[in-house]
């Protein structure tokens, strides 16, 4: 039950004592009135000299006395109802209390939950910021990975507009169409079913990709969350933009929801992102295009 409802009962029944009180209080003064009556009659009556007086005395006598009768069952049945409505006011007044008790047990309840999460919020973004700490460490070896690739290949660097990080999953029906977009729009794109030759280095390879792309797409859905290899080219990207001090990622959220998002990392959480279910391929690829220019 709640407190208002409770307390609405209390009110009532505190009410309907005091309608009882005032009752009884009226039929007090009504039986102090009969009586009065009673004794001048009595004393009339003492008096009496003819038989007609007498009589008529005796039967106001009798009138009187049944009055009194009246008057003394309505003060009990009066009574009566007041004893009923103090023990429900009682039963009332308990549960009021024992609802004040729950309540005030989950006001601090809550309080207590706001607290932990807060302080568990806390603890992540402490996390979230030594784990940028290390990525800059990690600059270093994705600089000299990338040299080591240019050491043992004689190839000419390929420089890239955007490298496109994503989940397997994904690919059928977004990174592909995408890519392939973007390819149609001039855009020189870094993918890896496009930029990985056969019997190649999968790390050198995207080392060497991130390390020569302006753009980083990082596609965040919820199978990319889970996965090695995406989360290994996010920290790439994420040192490239720290070290740099500008804008590298551009996130593109698909069938993915922003508390998964914000559970992954709330850095990109923070980024503007574009997402699938919102804007088309071709949206997609123009905006990117725009940037280019």
């Amino acid at each position: 039950m709640a407190l208002s409802t409770t307390q609405n009962s209390i009110n009532r029944l505190q009410k309907d004592l005091a309608d009882l009180q005032k009752k009884i209080s009226d039929e007090k003064s009504k039986e102090a009135a009969i009586n009065s009556k009673l004794n001048r009659a009595q004393q009339a009556l003492s008096k009496a000299k003819t038989s007609s007086t007498l009589n008529s005395k005796i039967s106001e006598i009798n009138r009187l006395n049944n009055d009194l009768t009246s008057s003394s069952k309505k003060q009990a049945d009066l009574q009566k109802k007041v004893a009923g409505k103090n023990k429900e006011l009682l039963r009332h007044q308990q549960q009021f209390s024992k609802e004040q008790a729950s309540e005030s047990k989950k006001q601090v309840q809550a309080q207590e939950k706001l607290q932990r999460d807060q302080l568990e919020y806390q603890k992540k973004i402490t996390r979230e910021l030594e784990e940028q700490k290390r990525l800059v460490q990690q600059t270093a070896q994705v600089r000299s990975n990338t040299q080591a690739i240019n050491d043992e290949v004689e190839v000419t660097t390929v420089e890239y507009d955007v490298f496109i990080s994503h989940a397997s999953e994904d690919k059928e029906d977004f990174v592909r169409p995408l890519a392939e977009e973007l390819i149609r729009l001039g855009v020189k794109v870094w993918y890896d079913e496009i930029s990985i030759g056969w019997g190649n280095s999968l790390r050198q390879s995207i080392d060497k990709g991130l390390a020569n792309s302006k753009y980083g797409i990082i596609v965040i859905s919820s199978t990319f969350i889970n996965k090695r290899w995406p989360a290994y080219e996010v920290d790439g990207l994420v040192a490239r933009e720290m070290e740099g001090g500008t804008g590298v990622i551009l996130p593109i959220w698909h069938k993915v929801t922003k508390s998964e998002v914000i559970r992954y990392s709330p850095s990109l959480a923070d980024k503007l992102a574009l997402n699938s279910s919102v804007n088309s391929i071709e949206e997609i690829a123009d905006q990117l295009k725009q940037l280019l220019l």
